[in-house]
């Protein structure tokens, strides 16, 4: 006799912040802050429409509770998609949903945990970033740098060759990224993995100020912020050597952008940012990379108050 599956226990879970760390890429008090925030996004969704997204014309709860009942369960299952990726076959063996009820969940939490992220999602655009910017006037350095994600290869050549990147000899997707005081200010939209940095970038029209500096690699040479002033690794003279004032020059900088790779490092500590996407859906590449960031500067402004 077959018998059904219990769900993965969240309480045992939380008795261990390295597990809840290694399952949702959030500790237990930062998963229960969460949840208390996330409480209320889901409770004013489901006032107004039902799980399939209709206008909702009798009170919610009515009906059987489902193997995500409560909250807690369903920011748990979000989460866990995110940070440790399996198939959704997979994802319904262990939480006793079949494949289709997995993708269903999916496409109905994802929007909820971007509504719950909202004070915390990154500028999309350089006019959104100028503003953020000048509501912390003690910030005078932008990192900027790029980042690609690999994708499942696409089957029509057009698009292989589109998304194909000559850096990771592999077809990928990438974003722009601009980080301030260790948080995310900017992303811009997720395009194929051919564009160049810079030429992404200069698309952003990202406006700052003269007292402002902007560090980028030498992907950004020649990249212009408005008064700010950008610095670029000096590149070797062709035929002879970088003179030794440069060399020093290239380390110094290279000590101070080596923030934003930590960022990045952070950002995709969710599995679903490391392995090849393999969803069809061209909004979610984009979506996922945003909540990425909003989450890294989650764990940001949590780990802040303790610093002061």
């Amino acid at each position: 006799m077959i018998t059904k599956r219990a769900m993965i226990s969240m309480e045992k879970a939380l008795l261990s912040d390295r597990r809840m760390r290694a399952l949702t890429g959030l500790d237990g008090p930062a998963f229960v802050e969460l949840e208390k925030r996330f409480a209320g996004v889901v409770a004013g969704e489901l006032a107004q429409r039902t799980r399939a997204g209709q206008p909702r014309q009798r009170a919610a709860g009515a009906g059987p509770k489902g193997a995500l009942p409560g909250v807690r369960h369903q920011l748990f299952f979000i989460l866990f998609y995110l940070k440790v990726y399996p198939t959704q076959d997979v994802m319904g063996w262990l939480f006793g949903l079949s494949q289709p009820q997995v993708c269903a969940r999916v496409g109905q939490l994802l929007p909820l945990l971007q509504t719950l992220m909202q004070a915390q999602l990154p500028a999309r655009h350089g006019r959104d970033l100028a503003q953020v910017l000048t509501q912390r006037p003690e910030i005078k350095e932008v990192l900027i740098d790029g980042t690609e994600r690999p994708i499942a290869r696409p089957e029509h050549k057009g698009r292989r060759d589109r998304h194909y990147s000559g850096r990771r000899k592999r077809t990928t997707i990438k974003n722009v990224l601009a980080t301030a005081g260790g948080r995310v200010v900017l992303l811009t939209p997720t395009v194929a993995g051919r564009r160049h940095d810079k030429a992404q970038a200069d698309q952003a029209r990202v406006r700052l100020g003269g007292t402002m500096r902007v560090l980028g690699d030498s992907g950004f040479q020649g990249y212009a912020a408005g008064a700010a002033r950008v610095c670029t690794p000096r590149k070797k003279p062709r035929e002879r050597p970088l003179h030794w004032r440069h060399r020093e020059a290239n380390r110094r900088l290279a000590r101070e952008r080596v923030a934003v790779e930590h960022t990045l490092a952070s950002v995709k500590r969710l599995g679903i940012l490391r392995q090849p996407l393999r969803a069809k859906r061209r909004e979610l590449a984009d979506e996922v990379m945003l909540i990425g960031c909003a989450l890294h500067n989650y764990r940001q402004d949590r780990r802040a108050p303790a610093q002061n």
